[in-house]
């Protein structure tokens, strides 16, 4: 349903494969007759119908997966997520995940005013669940790769529990729609994780993917009473999630919207925490999330309305796809349980890695060679050596002719890290192997002036008149970034092969 009429293949092809940095690696696949020597025996992955047990030894009576890393439990009467386990520092959290909907406001006596594209108004702060029973049904695949639990929640979404061998992260791959809504009901579907940390009404988001931002909607608690009889299923028994009061730093606000008014752009990641444990969500997409319960997190997926809210489109967003059915989405979440102390290290790296996913390009056949009149080359790197861990290649674009945009970035924050909110050093004229850097200049962000022609305002703050900041003499051999800088350089080059550069062969 999600490739519509773009094929009906039925398998996957999965290999690990390794990539270096700021370069490729080519992979051949073929197909082989039956009598091939080099043929082996297919290996079936290990399925489980529901009422199954699940895996071996200690997952055999709870229902998890558990190949390295982290440990995943699921409730065997429900099939939804139940806890997260970080094996490395022995530490578990109740985690419950499922789907919801929100009722799409159509305007009502206090407002006219219609959820829409460019509006999020539900006519509820309290959502329904996509799946009509409190069992979703589930089926369990293992192999040396992946074990993954397919849970379907409807006829028109379902998920994938994923864990990859050797990552530190439970990915969550989820397909939604087409959205029903025969019923007359325009829908806002959201992902909703539910834990048991007490967060105090606080959550955080990132802001376009660099520096993260405390979100507060005002005092919040959490009850250790049973959970009334309520719309939303609460699944961490023995926990009542109160509602946020909501909340601005700088003014009393007086907030009509209790739910779309807590809701911020997620470019990269959200998260919660308490005093030792962070539960980080990072999304493959810029999404809308928020945190309504202490000690929850929810990001809206997919949506489908059906009417117009005014603000220029003119039109419902109500799209209906090449069939004429409506939009199935597919997307991915990854969800990082760790200490507070360690949850940068790793979710600063991993949104890199996510947001910067190396392309898979198909060709048939052998393909040409990397150069003309050469072999093919199987794999390639444009760097010597690799960059710091804390330290992201931004830029590498042609400019002139011999010349590079270069901009390199330190991606922690002051603070957020004991090892990666260090300031760290590079050496330009040794870090790339494609070509020679003769020459280097420092300029502005936007890279239209030479940072040291710069004439900035000089303000003068309450503490006195300000100093301005020296531009210091470049030394490519040692440049220096502080947390969250971003440095951009114009910088000669001299490419190692001839011919080799932009527009060459």
């Amino acid at each position: 349903r999600l490739r519509g009429d773009g094929g009906g293949a039925a398998r996957e092809l999965l290999f690990q494969a390794s990539v270096p940095p700021l370069g490729f690696s080519t992979f051949t696949v073929s197909r082989l007759s039956r009598g091939d020597p080099r043929v082996h025996p297919a290996r079936t992955p290990l399925g489980a119908r529901e009422g199954d047990e699940w895996g071996q030894g200690r997952c055999s009576t709870r229902r998890c997966l558990a190949p390295q890393h982290v440990r995943v439990l699921f409730d065997p009467l429900t099939g939804h997520l139940k806890e997260i386990q970080n094996l490395d520092k022995s530490i578990s959290l109740p985690v419950f995940q499922s789907f919801y909907w929100y009722n799409a406001s159509v305007g009502n006596d206090e407002s006219p005013q219609a959820s829409g594209a460019y509006i999020f108004r539900p006519n509820s702060s309290e959502p329904v669940p996509v799946s009509s029973s409190k069992r979703v049904s589930t089926h369990l695949v293992k192999n040396a790769l992946v074990q993954e639990v397919h849970q379907n929640f409807s006829s028109w979404c379902s998920q994938v529990v994923r864990l990859r061998a050797g990552q530190p992260y439970v990915e969550l791959e989820w397909t939604v729609g087409p959205i029903p809504v025969a019923d007359g009901w325009g829908k806002e579907i959201i992902s909703r994780f539910e834990t048991t940390l007490q967060t105090n009404a606080r959550f955080y988001t990132d802001s376009n993917g660099r520096q993260i931002l405390e979100r507060r909607s005002g005092p919040a608690r959490a009850l250790a009473v049973t959970p009334p009889e309520t719309p939303v299923p609460l699944a961490i028994t023995g926990l009542c999630l109160v509602p946020r009061r909501d909340y601005r730093p700088t003014w009393n606000l007086s907030q009509t919207e209790p739910v779309a008014g807590n809701y911020y752009p997620v470019n990269s990641r959200i998260f919660i925490k308490d005093k030792k444990f962070q539960l980080t969500v990072l999304t493959d997409r810029s999404q809308g999330g928020s945190s309504v319960f202490d000690g929850s997190l929810e990001l809206m997926v997919h949506r489908r309305l059906l009417y117009d809210d005014s603000r220029g489109v003119g039109e419902p967003l109500v799209e209906l796809g090449a069939d004429k059915q409506g939009l199935v989405v597919r997307g991915r979440h990854l969800v990082l349980l760790d200490t507070v102390e360690s949850a940068a290290d790793r979710h600063r790296l991993l949104a890199q890695e996510l947001f910067m996913a190396p392309y898979a390009v198909l060709a048939p056949g052998g393909g040409p060679s990397y150069r003309h009149g050469q072999p093919s080359l199987r794999q390639f790197s444009a760097l010597r050596q690799e960059l710091p861990p804390n330290v992201h290649l931004l830029t590498l674009t042609p400019w002139d002719a011999g010349t590079l945009l270069l901009r390199l970035e330190h991606q922690f924050e002051r603070g957020e890290s004991a090892n990666g909110s260090q300031p760290v050093t590079v050496d330009l004229l040794n870090l790339f192997s494609a070509f020679t850097i003769t020459s280097v200049r420092e300029m502005s962000l936007g890279a239209d002036l030479p940072l040291d022609a710069i004439s900035r305002l000089v303000w003068t703050p309450a503490t006195g008149p300000a100093r301005p900041r020296p531009v210091p003499k470049l030394d490519p051999s040692r440049v220096t970034l502080q947390p969250m800088e971003i440095r951009t350089f114009l910088a000669t080059v001299q490419y190692k092969v001839p011919g080799a550069g932009p527009g060459g062969p």
